[in-house]
């Protein structure tokens, strides 16, 4: 019998995780009806991950399983430190004792007769534990919760072996993995030499298809999402926390979401060939107002890493969302298969450059799916979708409330969740603005103004770099006598944290970049996260930017960024004198011609005495 306990180990850490998010092998019990447990493990196997199972079942009290060794003699676990109720762990030795119990645990991947009907093994109890981790709780609480969108489970393409394969498929079932390997590991910016690549017959050079082929860094966030960082790369095109979507428009009637794995996300693919990307287009020729996001990521395995995503998407009623459940399908739940959408025959080329992902163009292939099963079912506006109730939450560590001493803290009281409402709605609002003011204008002073009456409290930071025109002492002086009538407003340094060389150094180059992209969304998380939650900021201002395309993504990530964590955006129209937008630029350029006549119609009197001591022009 194999006893590979290192692949035991490692497939056992998948149900770690679902222990770990409250799921555990007596509260199955409990749902399976099973009565009498025993725990049956191969010989040698690892003392850490019995003790584990023999924890669970004793907090949890209701149940005595037996625990049973292949090994020949029996032992005891006492080597971890013990608490005072517990005692060591005895493992009984199949020699030794009668097996009995209704269901028996086998914790090995290998089958054998031992009364089937009452065996559950390992591999049986990981697919069963994710499935009701990792997709029934979270899908069916998400429908629950957004009983106006559209959501759809789906699986993702891959390659199989069969007599109509190319000898290109034949060579990557064989080699496809270990090539992708070879170019990543030769790579080199300074070498001539071509790398062959599945990529060649597309027109990649190597330094693109090493590019596309990098893994960008994911990051988990506090809340449990994940977001990632491209790391400059411009292949990736990461934008706030995820990919790019080409040709997105700014007006929309709904969203519809892609929520899954690397697939989806388009590694190996250009952002602007991607299968969101080329489902944009789509929609955008036929005229339909729809707008596409791609919110797949580099989870790896960690499927609970879609979930916090799926729940934290701003979604609408009449959006759509496609999420990834691999090849689970769930009970009465929606499901699109396109696990064997490339199965040989058919005349899409050849779109797999790994057996498991797909080229541009299979991504090419499956928006043109997807857009032709929108537009047949009209955007499925008239599917009437009723999905199974979620189960029941789990007790914390599936220990019920009468043996749980600390379940006081962990009840749910529908009038106290009321009144926790209530108490909200009368919190006090305050608001936050980030200026660099170079230098302060009428503009600023409206918008600050115009925040100050929002917000018991405005706390308005002055970008700290010394990167502009004006020096920071000086900025901040005029921000400060600009301000002074209004009693709310608070005028602070932003430090090195908001909008600084740090965290958004794009910010300071804006006149070359405003064909590029550039990702915010760190200076805007650390904001949200660790900047707006120490002075109790929940709503943060800006003035909209219609021609500075720098600061008006920036105005996006905001957009999207602060309502994850509990921070509403308001963006507020510019002030205007005529027909002229009051901008800080305008003063510039104004000021290098020494034209005080127009400047003093854009800024506020004390910056109009300013700049004229600075300069030392008189009218």
């Amino acid at each position: 019998m194999d006893t590979d306990i290192s692949l035991i180990a490692a497939n056992f850490s998948r149900l770690r995780d679902c222990f770990y998010a409250g799921y555990t092998l007596p509260q199955f019990c409990v749902d399976s009806g099973i009565k009498r447990p025993t725990i049956l493990s191969p010989a040698n196997f690892s003392r850490q991950i019995l003790w584990e199972i023999y924890v669970q079942f004793a907090w949890d009290k209701r149940f005595q399983p037996i625990f049973v060794t292949l090994e020949e003699k029996s032992f005891e676990i006492n080597e971890f430190t013990l608490p005072w109720f517990l005692s060591p762990l005895i493992v009984k030795s199949i020699n030794e004792i009668d097996v009995t119990g209704d269901k028996i645990f086998f914790l090995s991947m290998n089958h054998f007769d031992f009364g089937a009907d009452k065996i559950i093994y390992l591999d049986e109890l990981i697919e069963i534990f994710t499935l009701r981790t990792y997709f029934a709780i979270p899908l069916a609480n998400f429908a629950k919760l957004h009983p106006d969108v559209k959501i759809f489970a789906m699986n993702f393409p891959r390659l199989k072996s069969s007599p109509l394969n190319t000898d290109n498929e034949k060579f990557l079932l064989r080699s496809g993995e270990k090539q992708i390997q070879e170019l990543l590991k030769n790579f080199s910016a300074d070498n001539k030499n071509h790398i062959a690549t599945p990529f060649d017959f597309l027109g990649y050079d190597n330094e693109k298809s090493y590019g596309l082929l990098q893994t960008p860094i994911a990051k988990t966030n506090r809340d449990g999402t994940t977001t990632l960082q491209g790391d400059g790369n411009k292949y990736l095109a990461i934008r706030d926390g995820k990919r790019l979507t080409a040709n997105q428009p700014e007006v929309f009637a709904n969203r519809i979401y892609f929520v899954g794995n690397c697939v989806y996300f388009g590694w190996g693919v250009p952002f602007d060939k991607t299968l969101t990307s080329r489902l944009q287009a789509l929609l955008n020729e036929n005229n339909l107002p729809w707008r596409v996001e791609n919110e797949s990521q580099f989870f790896a395995g960690h499927n609970q890493g879609i979930y916090y995503n799926l729940h934290n998407l701003p979604v609408q009623a009449g959006d759509i969302v496609f999420v990834v459940t691999h090849s689970i399908r769930l009970k009465d739940f929606p499901f699109i298969d396109v696990e064997d959408f490339f199965q040989r025959p058919h005349d899409f080329g050849e779109v797999f450059f790994e057996p498991n992902h797909i080229n541009e163009l299979g991504h090419k292939a499956l928006a043109e799916e997807f857009f032709a099963l929108l537009t047949a079912n009209n955007f499925f506006r008239d599917t009437e979708q009723n999905f199974p109730e979620p189960p029941p939450q789990c007790p914390r560590y599936g220990i019920p409330p009468q043996f749980d001493s600390g379940n006081a803290k962990n009840f749910f009281n529908a009038e106290l969740e009321t009144y926790k409402q209530q108490l909200r709605t009368l919190k006090i609002p305050v608001g936050a603005i980030v200026m660099n003011c170079n230098p302060f204008t009428l503009g600023h002073q409206h918008l600050i103004e115009y925040a100050a009456a929002q917000v018991a409290r405005l706390y308005v930071f002055v970008v700290e770099e010394d990167k502009s025109e004006f020096p920071f002492a000086d900025r901040f002086e005029l921000v400060r006598l600009g301000v002074k009538k209004f009693s709310n407003v608070e005028v602070l340094p932003s430090g090195k944290f908001i909008i600084s060389q740090q965290t958004f150094s794009g910010y300071f180059n804006k006149s070359e970049l405003q064909d590029v992209q550039v990702d915010s969304s760190e200076d805007v998380e650390i904001f949200a996260k660790e900047i707006a939650p120490t002075l109790g900021i929940t709503i943060r201002f800006a003035g909209e930017e219609p021609t500075d395309n720098v600061t008006r993504r920036y105005n996006e990530t905001m957009k999207k960024i602060l309502p994850r964590y509990g921070v509403e955006f308001r963006e507020i129209p510019r002030k205007t004198f005529g027909d002229e937008i009051i901008s800080a630029s305008k003063v510039r350029e104004l000021l290098k011609r020494g034209d005080f006549d127009r400047i003093k119609n854009f800024v506020p009197e004390t910056t109009l005495t300013y700049l004229r001591e600075r300069y030392s022009i008189n009218d």
